[in-house]
């Protein structure tokens, strides 16, 4: 074949593939930031250890963002959640066998599977405001205790959740908290629960101040608690 023409399909082609694969997106916060919070949630499913997930909560310029590696029988899971200063989620992006991004755009969530020319794109619909949850990373009920705290603390709130690993949305309803104890060694830490209702399922939150301490989700068997605050899990005081 004549070499002027190899040269022609060559850069027809390489046109075609830079049309396809979409450039990287910028997104306000995803970057940098100043770190204001840190700490390990340990994870248990039906009572045994099932990984680790150590998350860091940096100030930035949009507002928030919850940083996760995950560490267990899956392997690592890399997660990001990026938030406005009212914790209303922005982008969501986990890296781990598989590869998903939501990102609030028009007042709906886009959902993208994949990467480079396999990647694919899904919008919901659905109406804010929004919460993200992640496929498997437990990093993003970070933003949604807080979220509660603000709204929630005398009357019901209500959002929509985008479940990234599912490609679905469910609602989330949560409740004012009440007062319960956590038992660390012999002492008793004050904290409050929320409970929370997830499309059919029903999560509890525990926390003090600010802080999320523990997760309890009883339909998946799973138990989620900081490390550094109950080093000998979830333990609720009589």
């Amino acid at each position: 074949m004549d070499p002027w023409r190899i040269l022609l399909i060559g850069a027809i082609v390489a046109g075609v593939v830079m049309l396809l694969v979409p450039g990287a997106e910028e997104i306000p916060g995803l970057e940098g930031g100043v770190q204001i919070e840190e700490g390990t949630y340990a994870w248990e499913r039906a009572g045994q250890w099932a990984g680790d997930e150590a998350f860091t909560l940096w100030l930035v310029d949009s507002g928030y963002r919850v940083d996760s590696t995950a560490q267990g029988g899956n392997g690592e899971t890399t997660a990001s959640l990026v938030l406005d200063p009212g914790w209303n989620p922005i982008y969501y992006r986990e890296k781990g066998e598989a590869q998903v991004s939501v990102r609030i755009t028009e007042g709906k969530p886009r959902i993208t599977l994949g990467s480079g020319l396999f990647q694919q794109e899904i919008t919901l619909a659905a109406l804010p405001p929004f919460a993200i949850l992640g496929a498997d990373a437990v990093g993003p009920w970070l933003a949604v205790y807080r979220y509660l705290q603000a709204h929630a603390r005398t009357a019901q709130a209500e959002v929509t959740a985008v479940r990234s690993g599912r490609r679905t949305v469910a609602p989330l309803i949560g409740y004012p908290p009440e007062e319960v104890g956590l038992l660390v060694g012999e002492r008793m830490l004050p904290a409050e629960r929320y409970r929370v209702q997830l499309g059919e399922s029903e999560v509890w939150l525990y926390g003090q101040g600010e802080l999320l301490l523990a997760i309890d989700s009883p339909s998946e068997g799973l138990v989620v608690y900081l490390k550094e605050v109950l080093p000998d899990g979830l333990r609720i005081a009589p």
